[in-house]
């Protein structure tokens, strides 16, 4: 992730996590400033109750008698009592809270000079608010004495204006608590993203080397993450389907060669020999031929397979997979390879009506590649069933034979592999045939070996 995009996301959540605890700061200091409005107001209103009470059990006869009695109470600082008759004008006030002297001021009715009047830059918006929140201004009289009790604006701007400076430390360090906070927050938010770009940045490098990174869903990013992780699970599992395959390939080519030197190189070395004129005699020549013909059908028989398997690659290759009844196409595909082994016991037991979506050609690759198989490694009888088990059409060839080592079994089905049975004339693609055709069906086939014999078991789906 680009570094201006990095500043721009923890610029933006610094502003928006300072002005969100400016805001729970300013909130605090108004809700304070509306206690301390309404504990004034509950003052004012007893100092009212007290006064009109007092006095008019023993009514002054003037205004200086009335302050001389509200100068010799306890006044609250933030209260200011004025008392008015025809002629004269008092006002009694404290001018701190800490100060036990009580002022009294006796003016003319119409001077004002004498009441404490607010100073400052936040005097008016001080006294704003307090009008905002509702500050009394209440009236009694006692006699012919007028008393008016309101709050001292004096007062009450100074006692503001002396939690304005701790006001404006703590909105400073709640600003500083917001960009740390929005950096701590954005830092962990954005970490998915950073770590996905410095993969992505080592895998541009040439570094293809596949690792995890921490992800968490629960974040916001954290799913980002999670697919990252995905990706590169699908691509060692790629990387690993790739070497495989690599492998495979590999060893196909190294068996195909294999395979395919023997024969070429006996045609060879006849050629050779006829070249020479090594061989007069006609009955030589013809086996030299025959021998020839014979290793080039070995030749030609392995290209088809090799060409068959590549061609089965392809899931749309092949023929239509039509519903076919499986017993009787079984038994026709055994009977001509029972007719060339006379000396061969062949223990058919099928069931008609047993019917599964197989191409017929396929079908005959698998049953006579084991069936010949079972001819070629055994020497017992040789047993076929096709039997019915709830959806599943079974095929089973088995033999008497001396069975498949447990090292071998585990690796029949791969291509060109022939186990330690190396004697015996093939070419090591008939089981990979069989595999490859029951797996276009949806079937599955298994081995089931042991001392006394062979049993290869197919399962294919039954059709409608």
């Amino acid at each position: 992730m680009s570094s201006r995009l990095a500043r721009r996301i923890r610029t933006l959540a610094a502003v928006e996590i300072s002005l969100l605890l400016v805001a729970l700061l300013l909130a605090g200091a108004l809700l304070g400033f509306g206690v301390y409005i309404r504990t004034l107001n509950n003052e004012l209103a007893g100092t009212m109750n007290q006064l009109t009470e007092t006095l008019a059990r023993n009514p002054p006869p003037d205004a200086r008698t009335a302050g001389a009695f509200a100068a010799s109470l306890f006044l609250g600082s933030g209260t200011e009592i004025i008392f008015l008759d025809a002629e004269a004008r008092v006002t009694v006030f404290r001018l701190h809270r800490a100060d036990p002297r009580t002022v009294l001021t006796v003016r003319s009715r119409g001077d004002l000079s004498g009441d404490p009047q607010p100073s400052g830059p936040l005097a008016r918006v001080i006294l704003g608010l307090a009008t905002a929140y509702g500050v009394p201004r209440l009236y009694g009289h006692v006699g012919d004495v007028y008393i008016i009790v309101r709050a001292n604006d004096a007062t009450l701007v100074s006692t503001v204006r002396s939690y304005v400076i701790p006001l404006a430390m703590a909105l400073i360090v709640a600003i500083v608590c917001g960009v740390l906070i929005a950096r701590a927050l954005t830092r962990q938010a954005l970490r998915p993203l950073d770590d996905v770009t410095t993969a992505l940045h080592r895998f541009a490098s040439g570094d293809l080397t596949p690792q995890l990174i921490a992800a968490d869903e629960r974040q916001e990013l954290g799913t980002l993450a999670v697919a990252y992780n995905g990706a590169i699970e699908q691509m060692e599992r790629a990387f690993a389907a790739r070497d495989r395959a690599n492998a495979s390939m590999r060893q196909f080519i190294a068996d195909a060669g294999h395979q395919l030197r023997t024969p070429l190189t006996v045609v060879q070395g006849f050629i050779a020999i006829l070249r020479r004129g090594g061989f007069e005699s006609p009955t030589d020549r013809e086996h030299i031929l025959d021998t020839m013909n014979d290793q080039s059908r070995i030749m030609g028989s392995l290209i088809d397979k090799l060409i068959l398997l590549e061609r089965w690659e392809n899931p749309e290759a092949g023929g239509k997979a039509a519903p076919i009844d499986v017993g009787t196409l079984v038994a026709d595909l055994v009977a001509p390879i029972a007719d060339a082994n006379p000396e061969r016991r062949f223990d058919v037991s099928t069931q008609s009506g047993i019917l599964a979506a197989i191409d017929p050609t396929e079908l005959g690759y698998v049953v006579t590649n084991l069936a010949d198989n079972a001819v070629k490694y055994s020497i017992g009888n040789i047993a076929v069933r096709v039997t019915a088990q709830d959806s599943t059409a079974v095929i089973e060839v088995a033999d008497q034979g001396p069975g498949i080592p447990s090292t071998d079994a585990s690796r029949v089905f791969d291509r060109f592999y022939r186990g330690t049975q190396r004697d015996v004339p093939g070419s090591g693609l008939g089981l990979a045939i069989v595999k490859r055709a029951v797996e276009r069906a949806q079937g599955t086939v298994t081995l089931d070996s042991s001392p006394s014999g062979s049993r290869f078991i197919i399962k294919l789906p039954r059709a409608a």
